[in-house]
């Protein structure tokens, strides 16, 4: 068996493990943010319930995913996948970009050696330490987690809303005016991302852990520290937040008093610096792979060109688990990629994700040294540094790229996103956020921009200009084509049996080097022939002839225009058309379809229920168009279904005598003119 199929069966199979059991993990799941349209209904759904995040984004770009708290990693998010807004001119449905995207470890050492702390794997993210997101902080959906854990000696179990998710503008995307002063066709998006996040207090800091995925495919990771600095009072020992050190701190005020030894003394005291050393943990699975690739991108120069520096790429296939250092193994222009060689964009390249990390790296720690390590996935790998896993206990990334001895297929990426903090005046106080971030990239996942116009479609390798004026993608016709008498081009047509008919090219304007014409002539709206030649038949009596021409180019949309009609003959009359009303009724087919529009589905029933006890569920279901019909409710494997009145219908379930939490599934099943949706919401039942 190939070693890189073996382990990425054992990933996949991890995650749906992971996820169909998730209240054995401590840290809850989220409630799904939106019912899928019938259109999704091809694709596989994700392995995750009532975890799922699926938003679709103004400019119709769609993203899904799963969404948890893991009591130490804080915010996990799984099964990343995204559709583009061109839907099927690029993919049908949504690819896979991520397995798993979290963080491995938060190393905080300061500058004056006396203290160093790992966030993740002393503390955690989740636990005691999540925050709650309530609309002052969370400007979109806060969705709630399950948490259980042990505070202060005493079981708490508590329900808050802990991951936030929002859609926010991301600005100018693209911006493509066609003429150079003013005037012309003006391409401008304006992006929007789905903002993932979550927020963890470890003591004096506060981390916010936010993920964007904006609507071009692109992801950006970040971790930004708020709060206050380390607090406390000014002293002349070293080993102090606030010392008399220069060259380990900063001053935040001005001289301070301080009393040692029965005397005292002023001193200039310094905020201590301190390093921020974040290392994510990303599983890449592109397009679902069995087997990936990881590439190196290197750059140098030979020597001068003619008028500039000649710059040179380097490829190098990563076999091997690796760690790259920056200034040994790369420099400033090094990138990496992860590929799926079996998986290809309609250019014919294989689709992969480009790692964008333009931050530094702690060199003075061996683990923190490198910029990006790779290795292949092993469950027990979980952390960056001091892992707590039984079976590679304390081991750090060092030692998993040490320990990797396969060819590297099937690959997770730790991320070295480092920041070194001299406090400044204005952090006191509390300390605006700061960040530090990496971005993953589409590189060739999609053949053009994955929100492209029709207009712009033509532009895709080698071109001159496009302008929509004077240079469009289609082919528009300026002056129409002319049927002509062959012999005597210059003669009114005469129409006869025998003679000959041509029609020209007639005049277009295109971006296209150059265009080539089809012909196709017509007899009373009928296809008879095609070429640029037709001769008249005794078919043709009495009747019209038109031609069409057809202007195309490789890789152009085509355009079409007809010409004037000949007439031969007498041609049969056609009915006028009339405006006047009949009341006669007609049992003839309608070609109009009947447009079903969304809804949603809303339920309304008590958080906590006590056990045996009947409670009732009730359902809205909303849409433009009234709503009729059935809404089917499942509880603890019962499945009721009532007559909706108005939208709305009430069913009642009597809660088991077992103490948990039980998904509470409304589905309403549409009609012609409204679309099925459904929620799911959570129930505990208690004593």
């Amino acid at each position: 068996m190939k070693k890189g199929v073996g382990m990425r069966k054992k990933s996949l199979a991890r995650l749906t493990a992971a996820l169909a059991a998730p209240a054995l993990l401590t840290g809850g799941v989220v409630a799904q943010v939106a019912t899928a349209s019938p259109a999704q209904a091809a694709d596989s759904p994700l392995a995750c319930d009532a975890s799922l995040i699926e938003k679709k984004l103004e400019n119709g770009a769609e993203w899904r995913m799963c969404a948890r708290i893991h009591p130490v990693k804080g915010l996990i998010l799984e099964q990343i996948e995204f559709k583009p807004a061109t839907g099927d001119y690029e993919y049908s449905g949504f690819k896979r970009i991520i397995d798993q995207l979290n963080i491995a470890q938060l190393n905080v050492p300061y500058d004056t050696g006396h203290v160093q702390y790992d966030d993740i794997t002393s503390y955690g993210f989740g636990k005691q330490y999540l925050q709650e997101q309530g609309p002052e902080v969370c400007k979109g959906e806060a969705l709630p987690v399950e948490q259980s854990f042990t505070y202060s000696g005493r079981l708490v179990e508590r329900t808050i809303p802990g991951i936030c998710v929002q859609e926010d503008p991301t600005g100018i995307m693209t911006h493509a005016q066609e003429t150079q002063i003013g005037g012309g066709t003006l391409y401008v998006d304006h992006g929007t991302g789905l903002a993932v996040s979550s927020i963890s207090k470890i003591s004096w800091y506060e981390y916010q852990q936010r993920v964007v995925f904006d609507d071009h495919g692109q992801i950006e990771v970040g971790l930004g520290a708020t709060g206050d600095i380390a607090p406390a009072w000014a002293s002349t020992n070293p080993n102090s937040f606030f010392h008399n050190n220069e060259k380990t701190g900063w001053p935040l005020s001005g001289p301070s008093q301080v009393t040692s030894g029965g005397s005292t003394q002023t001193i200039q005291s310094y905020a201590a610096s301190h390093w921020h050393n974040a290392i994510f943990k990303v599983d890449f699975g592109i397009d679902k792979a069995e087997r990936q690739v990881v590439e190196q991108y290197d750059f140098s120069s030979p020597g001068a060109g003619t008028r500039a520096p000649i710059i040179e790429r380097q490829k190098t296939v990563m076999d091997a688990a690796f760690s790259s250092v920056a200034g040994v193994d790369h420099d400033e222009l090094s990138w990496w990629r992860v590929m799926n060689p079996a998986s290809k964009n309609f250019d014919g390249h294989a689709r992969s994700y480009e790692i964008v990390n333009q931050n530094y790296a702690n060199k003075t720690i061996p683990y923190t040294t490198p910029l990006v390590s790779f290795t292949n996935y092993r469950a027990c790998e979980e952390y960056a540094s001091n892992n707590l896993n039984a079976g590679c206990p304390g081991q750090n990334v060092l030692d998993y790229v040490a320990n990797d001895n396969h060819q590297l297929t099937d690959p997770v990426a730790w991320i070295n996103v480092g920041f070194h903090h001299t406090d400044k005046d204005e952090d006191q106080s509390p300390m605006p956020i700061h960040w530090q971030k990496f971005q993953l990239v589409p590189r060739d996942f999609f053949a053009q921009k994955p929100t492209i116009k029709d207009a712009r479609k033509c532009i895709n390798g080698p071109f001159s200009s496009v302008n929509a004026v004077t240079k469009p993608c289609t082919p528009e016709n300026t002056a129409a084509p002319k049927i002509t008498d062959k012999n005597d081009p210059t003669a009114a047509v005469v129409p006869a049996v025998g003679k000959t008919l041509t029609v020209s090219n007639g005049t277009w304007r295109s971006a296209a080097q150059s265009l080539t014409y089809a012909y196709t002539w017509f007899r009373n709206g009928e296809a008879v022939a095609t070429g640029q030649d037709y001769t008249l038949t005794e078919a043709d009596n009495n009747s019209v002839i038109t031609a069409k021409v057809t202007a195309s180019a490789t890789g152009f949309p085509s355009g079409t225009v007809e010409t004037a009609a000949v007439t031969f003959g007498t041609p049969p009359a056609t009915e006028d058309p009339t405006d006047e009303p009949t009341d006669e009724p007609t049992d003839e087919p309608t070609d109009e379809p009947v447009v079903a529009v969304s809804s949603t589905t809303a339920v309304k029933v008590a958080a906590k229920v006590k056990t045996g006890k009947a409670f009732p569920v009730t359902v809205t279901v909303k849409s433009a168009k009234p709503v009729t019909g059935k809404v089917t409710v499942k509880f603890n494997g019962k499945s009721k279904s009532v007559t909706l009145v108005s939208g709305k219908g009430t069913v009642k379930f009597t809660a088991p005598k077992k103490l948990a939490t039980y998904n509470v599934v409304a589905s309403y099943a549409g009609t012609d003119t409204v679309k099925k949706s459904s929620k799911t919401v959570k129930v505990k039942v208690v004593r």
